[in-house]
């Protein structure tokens, strides 16, 4: 049987606690600690409701690991789910974000174009500007930020 000494340990008690629990003094619990004393029987009674606490809480403690290792595999199951959840939904907000920036470079190229043609007295240039300065607009520094964002 183990030594009262761990059990109280184990509960946190002090000897004086120990002593009050098992219905000793104090020196009585510390002679028998030290060897000294052997405990009376009805003492030794309330040391096997000890022992007893202590190994059915052990056996709850090991079932509750059980459950805990189950609950943590659950938990990585459902993070993994997540994290690429979150890597797909990543990669197409960067899709969108590239499809953004392509469109408004296209339009920089348009208006660039547009003026060109102006120089030129072309008359299609202010059609292309007004187009041009409306797709720089709608995909512009704005939208690009908007789109990071989401990121």
């Amino acid at each position: 049987m183990k030594s009262t000494e761990l059990y109280r340990d184990q509960l946190g008690l002090s000897q004086e606690m120990m002593a009050i629990y098992l219905k000793l003094t104090r020196s009585q619990l510390s002679m028998y600690e030290i060897g000294k004393r052997e405990l009376p029987i009805g003492t030794q009674t309330k040391l096997v409701d000890i022992a007893l606490f202590f190994d059915q809480n052990n056996e709850t403690a090991e079932q509750e690991g059980k459950l805990q290792k189950e609950e943590e595999l659950q938990l990585k199951t459902f993070l993994e789910i997540q994290i690429k959840d979150l890597e797909y939904k990543y990669l197409k907000e960067n899709r969108a974000l590239e499809k953004i920036q392509k469109k408004y470079n296209q339009n920089l190229e348009l208006h660039a174009f547009a003026l060109y043609l102006q120089k030129i007295k072309e008359s299609l240039a202010d059609v292309l500007l007004t187009q041009a300065k409306k797709g720089m607009e709608q995909n512009g520094l704005v939208s690009q930020t908007k789109q990071k964002l989401k990121l």
